[in-house]
């Protein structure tokens, strides 16, 4: 027990470090129906000034439900917020170009003044013309430098910081400057937003029969396969974040499992085994001979039984908060009671259905580990609701193996920490490494 202990203390820290290492390489990856821009200014010496914005926005193409708004944000010395607006409330759809003006009161305490503008929904929209100014004595007024305030240096980068000062991406957005007619000067800033609904994509779904039911799977990208398996009572949508980092590198190929998302139930019991049996069969019907694959939990289990049972298909193997046996010691304390209690008490007969499935399964000898022959990545949370000596020991009987624990994460630090979790996955997937 003590050097499980150091050793998991020893992961832990070293994922402190790569934490730290990586820091500024981490994006965060939105995915939805929204896209938006900002810029910080420094207005501490306007604290509690009568303030005026004025901005300029446009739906260039859309529908009725595409309408964007203009952000106008006080943050105070404490960081927490004062003055702001109310985007749902000020969304508007003008076809012509309109001017928003915004009026209020800087607040007493404040430092900096976010602004920029937001979109929701597929659609293209222009904002154009920003204009701050400050009541800085009764009746008189002085204007507050924006930079690049009317897009006039051809670029729109500084916009893109915003509170937070890292880069954002926004999944099926283009922002772009747009010369022709802009409401003053020479050009404009162009975001066209064409999202995607994944767990529900027509162009990219589809339907197959294995084992005596149909399985929904979904593929985007081109490269090196890489199946996505969700965890219990999980779907396609799940990983959506994941597919929209993924998809330009990889042939991503993203599957409800069996009796969950989209995929069909022929009421036999559910069992880790016959979904490892399910994907493995779908590979072979859609022509893939091996595959990286990424399992979150129960998708974790899968993985593990895939590199067990049918080896061939798996290149690379990375799993999250999987566990190899249905019992107390394989789960954090209580955890494995609830899920007994769900069981039995669940509030439909699907809950029952999947809480029943982890009740009973899996029940992998730790001896089977040993015949995998696939580089594998076991992954944690240092607060899963997997024992971290389950995690450990797991790792420890693999012989081709690496572990990484994630720090002050749960259960779900693939989608906490997205940032950080798609570094050391991307990592894992590029490079060769060896259990010393």
């Amino acid at each position: 027990m003590k050097t499980i202990i150091k050793v998991g203390l020893i992961f832990i820290l070293q994922c402190t470090l790569t934490d730290n290492l990586f820091a500024q390489a981490i994006s965060t990856t939105v995915v939805g129906d929204k896209a938006y821009f900002s810029q910080n200014i420094d207005v501490e010496k306007f604290a509690g000034k009568r303030f005026q914005l004025k901005v300029a926005t446009k739906v260039l193409k859309g529908t009725n439900n595409s309408k964007s708004s203009v952000i106008a944000l006080v943050r105070k010395k404490n960081n927490t917020v004062g003055f702001h607006t109310d985007l749902v409330q000020s969304l508007k759809s003008n076809s012509n170009w309109e001017v928003t003006t915004i009026e209020g009161k800087m607040d007493s305490s404040a430092k900096v003044f976010e602004i920029g503008g937001y979109c929701t929904n597929d659609g293209v929209f222009l904002f154009d013309d920003f204009k701050l100014k400050v009541e800085i004595s009764p009746g008189k007024w002085e204007n507050v430098s924006i930079d690049n305030g009317g897009f006039e240096k051809g670029d729109f980068q500084k916009w893109i910081a915003g509170t937070n000062n890292k880069a954002v991406n926004f999944d099926g957005v283009k922002f772009s400057i747009e010369p022709k007619a802009p409401f003053n000067g020479k050009f404009s800033l162009k975001i066209e937003c064409n999202y995607t609904n994944y767990g529900n994509n027509e162009k990219a779904g589809n339907y197959i029969v294995v084992n005596g039911i149909k399985l929904y799977y979904e593929i985007y990208g081109s490269g090196k396969p890489l199946v996505l398996l969700h965890g219990n009572g999980g779907s396609i949508s799940g990983h959506k974040v994941r597919i929209a980092d993924f998809k330009n590198t990889y042939k991503v190929i993203a599957v409800d499992n069996r009796a969950q998302g989209k995929s069909g139930d022929n009421g036999q019991e559910l069992t880790y085994d016959l979904m490892a049996d399910d994907v493995n069969k779908l590979l072979e019907k859609i022509g893939i001979d091996s595959a990286y694959i990424w399992g979150q939990s129960d998708g974790g289990i899968i993985g593990l039984l895939l590199a067990i049972k049918h080896p061939d298909k798996v290149k690379k193997l990375a799993v999250w908060g999987a566990n190899i046996q249905a019992n107390e010691q394989a789960f954090a304390p209580k955890i494995y009671e609830s899920i007994v209690t769900a069981s039995k008490t669940g509030k439909t007969e699907k809950d029952r259905q999947l809480n029943t499935l982890m009740v009973n399964y899996p029940n992998i000898p730790f001896s089977d580990l040993k015949n995998i022959k696939a580089p594998v990545l076991v992954m944690s949370g240092d607060r899963d609701a997997i024992n971290i000596e389950h995690t450990i020991s797991i790792f420890q009987h693999i012989p081709n193996s690496q572990l990484f624990v994630m720090p002050g994460a749960t259960h779900f630090g693939a989608y906490e920490k997205p940032g950080l979790f798609n570094v050391i996955l991307s990592e894992f997937f590029n490079s060769v490494a060896k259990k010393l």
